[in-house]
């Protein structure tokens, strides 16, 4: 029988993973927060390793919060095991299970003999409410990717996950478009293993073919071509992007050219210029990436910039519709238009 785990606070995704691997369980998880991918991932590990399949349709019980009660879950965590060391009780949806502190007195003395695993997304519970959790069980909370991590947590994905690779640019691409919709992304790596053995690169050329994000028509290349001042392929993407809008609206084109942009003039009004001081300017990316925002930037004076942040400002006001006497793609040209004669 594999020797049971607690914590006495909050522990990491990675540290569940290795102790779900290692076959080391607590009598109780408590996995909560705003991020359903994490939680997810768990629920599908918990149900996959703990029994063997055979031991699972007698020993293992998944329950969901809006169709169950406190009582039959603690029934069925209090039942003993039959031809296994371990009965299995996950309660998904627990967000809605009613009265869901009555389970704080099983938490507080659970069988040896069951793992209790309670899922509570898209919400924390109160710390009071963890309390029983984390003296006698393993609590997770799960938290998203911050905007300026994203990119580097979708590479770390596509290779110790996927055994892909995946470059610093790529990620980038895959970030900004998609999100930090989490979900999302670990499903286009997963179709792409359909078509992509291990050990491949994911290529622009793939990201355009299989989750159809444009390798030569994207905001990373109109960023790029705006910063670089090349302006037949500023208004060579900024007409796709016309024809497009719904894959490239304005609000999110505007908003990552505000991003862009803000980053040179805090780059510009920074005291602390060192490598730690320029990631937290520049984001969580490569060296190389930053040092080209830099030659970006240097290439920019504050005053283009205050002005090129204004006219963006001008135009996301416009493009929810107030004062706005164009139509969208009319209002994608005017602003482009100014911002390459700041």
């Amino acid at each position: 029988m594999a020797k049971n785990v607690s914590s006495t606070k909050s522990t990491s995704y990675s540290d569940v993973v290795a102790q779900i691997k290692e076959k080391r369980f607590a009598p109780v998880y408590l996995l909560h927060g705003e991020e359903p991918f994490f939680i997810d991932q768990l629920t599908k590990m918990f149900e996959e390793s703990i029994l063997e399949p055979e031991e699972r349709d007698f020993n293992q019980v998944v329950l969901y919060g809006k169709d169950t009660e406190v009582d039959m879950v603690l029934a069925n965590a209090k039942q003993f095991p039959f031809g296994s060391p371990y009965r299995v009780v996950i309660v998904k949806e627990a967000k809605e299970l009613k009265r869901i502190e009555l389970l704080d007195s099983y938490v507080e003395n659970p069988s040896p003999q069951t793992i209790l695993i309670v899922c509570h997304k898209y919400g924390k519970l109160k710390a009071a409410q963890t309390k029983a959790y984390s003296k006698h069980g393993v609590v997770f909370v799960s938290e998203g990717i911050k905007d300026w991590n994203l990119a580097a947590w979708i590479q770390d994905l596509a290779s110790q996950t996927f055994n892909y690779k995946l470059s610093p640019q790529t990620a980038a691409v895959l970030s900004e478009h998609i999100g930090n919709d989490l979900s999302r992304i670990f499903t286009e790596f997963q179709k792409l293993q359909v078509v992509l053995p291990a050990g491949s690169e994911i290529t622009p050329a793939v990201v355009e073919n299989y989750i159809g994000i444009s390798k030569e028509y994207n905001i990373f290349e109109l960023q790029d071509a705006l910063g670089s001042r090349n302006l037949s392929k500023v208004y060579n993407i900024m007409l796709n992007f016309t024809m497009h809008l719904k894959e490239n609206p304005n609000i999110r084109t505007i908003s990552m050219l505000y991003s862009y942009y803000h980053k040179m003039l805090r780059y510009h009004l920074a005291p602390d210029k060192s490598n730690e001081a320029l990631r937290g300017i520049f984001g969580n990316t490569s060296p190389n990436i930053i040092a080209r925002n830099i030659g970006i930037a240097n290439n920019h004076t504050v005053p283009q910039l205050t002005r090129i942040i204004s006219i963006l400002r001008e135009y996301d006001v416009k493009s929810k519709g107030v004062d706005a006497d164009s139509d969208d793609g009319e209002l994608l040209k005017e602003m482009i238009y100014k911002i390459t004669h700041v």
